[in-house]
């Protein structure tokens, strides 16, 4: 890999994690601009020691999460 490519890889990365960080973000949406999966953004994440976030920001969306698991269920 050469050099520009390998910074670019790393600038992307970099500006994933800090959206991701900043709520701007889902986790895989972060994952997608990182080029990396899911399970690989997450180590990364806990390695850098940014807080992961889990589960609805809001009682409203969480609701709605749910009527989708048990449709689906």
């Amino acid at each position: 890999m050469s050099d520009s490519v390998s910074t670019e890889t790393d600038e992307r990365l970099a500006a994933a994690v800090g959206q991701y960080a900043l709520g701007e973000l889902t986790m895989g949406q972060a994952a997608e601009r990182a080029g990396l999966s899911r399970f690989e953004l997450r180590s990364t994440l806990r390695a850098s020691s940014v807080e992961l976030r889990v589960g609805s920001d809001d009682h409203e969306t969480a609701v709605g999460e749910l009527d989708v698991v048990r449709a689906v269920g």
